[in-house]
């Protein structure tokens, strides 16, 4: 795999071997995006994993099914998947043979340092939502709007638009709620 041109993401691929290896995580970032609606491409998955050591482990296993590395060294360290170098990220981008993937140890809540959202909180306001045939717990579009809005890069700052369009369209859908036990 070069590190100059990642291979196409595979996000099936992907999603397959997090299942096989039962990692508990949510989507987040780009890919999360879509699945309420997003039309932005994006060229990776990005996902906030429970962040136990068990759970990482798992995650180093299904990282290592895909023939993972670690991206941020030099390619002829070639640093495989391991729960203890994931452990010591708070954002580590992997490349895999089904593209790359960034595992997160929380998405930005606050502008202040280190007021993020870890999966528990992520998970507990998450939606299940099918992406190609497997229901995947994904943040949810507030969580992801603000952590763009936080994070106030170039190309978050670009899908910001749309984004908010698409939580607006939402809520327009949503039946209003009466109070009224069901």
């Amino acid at each position: 795999m070069s590190e100059e041109e990642p291979p196409p993401l595979d996000r099936g691929r992907i999603l397959a071997a997090l299942e096989r290896h039962e990692v508990r995580y949510v989507l987040v970032g780009g890919l999360a995006a879509q699945a309420y609606g997003a039309l932005r491409v994006t060229k990776d998955l990005d996902l906030c994993p429970q962040w136990s050591d068990r759970n990482l482990q798992l995650l180093a296993s299904a990282l290592r099914e895909l023939d993972g590395r670690y991206k941020n060294v030099a390619d002829h360290l070639r640093l495989p998947p391991d729960a203890r170098l994931i452990a010591g990220q708070e954002i580590g981008s992997w490349r895999t043979s089904g593209g790359d993937v960034d595992v997160l140890n929380g998405i930005p809540r606050q502008r202040t340092p280190r007021r993020v959202a870890r999966y528990e909180q992520l998970l507990e306001d998450s939606a299940v939502l099918a992406i190609d045939g497997r229901e995947i717990p994904v943040a949810s579009l507030d969580a992801i709007i603000r952590s763009k809005e936080i994070a106030d890069r170039p190309k978050d700052r670009d899908a910001l638009p749309e984004l908010r369009d698409l939580r607006e369209r939402r809520r327009e859908l949503e039946p209003p709620d009466l109070g009224l036990e069901r």
